[in-house]
């Protein structure tokens, strides 16, 4: 699984990926790539960059503009691949 943090840097745009980097420490996933993007033009192919901070798996914006809950975050990062856990709104 490849994670993606869409953002410029912002307070929310860390918080989610230190978030994210915590979840997958206590769910042992070392299978998963984390990643950071601030690169505006990248950002703007899943985006408008007023909506960030950006969530990406596997190359699929599934969240944006908000950083989602901890719960949230360790129902998608904790299940399969499935097209249902991706498809949640955040």
């Amino acid at each position: 699984m490849n994670i993606t943090v869409l953002g410029t840097g912002c307070y929310k745009c860390i918080a989610l990926e230190s978030t994210l980097a915590e979840i997958l420490a206590e769910l042992s996933r070392s299978d998963v790539v984390l990643e950071r993007v601030d690169d505006e033009n990248v950002i703007r192919r899943f985006m408008p960059l007023d909506a960030i901070p950006g969530f990406v798996i596997d190359g699929r914006l599934v969240c944006s503009g908000e950083v989602p809950t901890r719960e949230t975050l360790r129902q998608w990062l904790g299940e399969s691949h499935s097209e249902a856990t991706r498809s949640e709104a955040c």
